[in-house]
C-alpha cells in the first residue's frame, strides 16, 4: 500500500480508499479472528491428550502466524489495545514448540518489554518461560531483566521457575547463587539439575560441594549431569 499524504488516506492495491484507522482495525480483527479460531479448535481437543507438542496438530498455523506477524510489524507497540496484547501473549504461549513468535517479538525491545509487563501477571506459563529464556539472552537491560526474572523464579509452575533460574545465571545475577541453594533444597530433581548448571555458569565456589551432594543424591539424571559438569 502507498499513503496519499494530502488526503490522509491509504490506497489498497485494488484502488479502494480506506482510512488509516480502518486498516489498523482490519489487522486487529485478523489476529482476533485467527486467535479465536485456535481457541475454538483447542476447546475440542481432549484434555488427556494435551501434552508434548499437541498445539502442532492445529492445521491453520500459517494463517495465525501471518496475523501475528502483521500486527507486530505494522502497529506501534504503544498503540496496542489490551485485547491485542492478550491475543499476542496467548499465541506466543501456543507457539511453545517452535518458539518463532517470541523470537520475532524479542527483535523489538519496546514490544518485548510491553508484553513482558503483561506476561508477568498472566496465567500463561508457556509464555512466561519463553520470556525468561530471552531475558537470559540480553534482550533487555540487565537490571530490568533481573527484576522480571526474580518474579518469574517465584512462579508456581516448576518449568517457569527453572528457566528463570537459568536466565539469572546467564545474566550473572548476584541472586543466582542463593537461588541455586534454594532450588537444591527443594529436592526436586530438575531443580537440582538446573542448580548445578547455574553454579557452573556463574563460576561459583560452591559448585564442587554441590557436585558431591549430587552424587549422594543418587538419582540417575542428577548424577549424570553432575558427571557431565565435572568432566566438561
Amino acid at each position: 500500500m502507498r499513503e496519499n499524504r494530502t488526503s490522509g488516506t491509504v490506497w489498497g492495491v485494488s484502488g479502494n480508499r480506506h482510512s488509516y484507522h480502518d486498516c489498523i482495525h482490519i489487522m486487529t480483527t485478523n489476529l482476533t479472528i485467527e486467535a479465536n479460531k485456535f481457541r475454538a479448535w483447542a476447546d475440542t481437543y481432549p484434555n488427556e491428550s494435551r501434552f508434548g507438542e499437541w498445539e502442532c496438530d492445529y492445521d491453520n498455523w500459517p494463517a495465525l502466524n501471518r496475523a501475528f506477524l502483521t500486527l507486530v510489524s505494522e502497529k506501534d507497540p504503544t498503540n496496542l489495545s489490551k485485547s491485542e496484547i492478550n491475543d499476542l501473549i496467548y499465541v506466543i504461549a501456543r507457539d511453545n514448540e517452535m518458539e518463532e513468535l517470541i523470537e520475532k517479538v524479542a527483535s523489538n525491545a519496546e514490544l518485548f518489554k510491553l508484553l513482558l509487563q503483561n506476561v508477568l501477571i498472566s496465567n500463561e506459563s508457556d509464555a512466561k518461560w519463553q520470556f525468561a529464556v530471552f531475558l537470559g539472552k540480553g534482550v533487555l537491560d540487565k537490571y530490568v531483566a533481573e527484576d522480571a526474572l526474580l518474579q518469574l523464579v517465584e512462579d508456581a509452575n516448576e518449568y517457569v521457575s527453572r528457566m528463570a533460574l537459568q536466565a539469572l545465571g546467564r545474566i550473572r545475577s548476584n541472586h543466582a547463587e542463593a537461588l541455586c541453594k534454594r532450588a537444591w533444597d527443594s529436592k526436586h530433581e530438575y531443580q537440582r539439575i538446573m542448580a548445578l548448571w547455574v553454579l557452573k555458569e556463574i563460576n561459583s565456589k560452591e559448585l564442587n560441594k554441590y557436585l558431591q551432594l549430587a552424587i549422594k543424591d543418587g538419582r540417575k539424571y542428577v548424577v549424570q549431569n553432575a558427571n557431565e559438569i565435572e568432566n566438561a
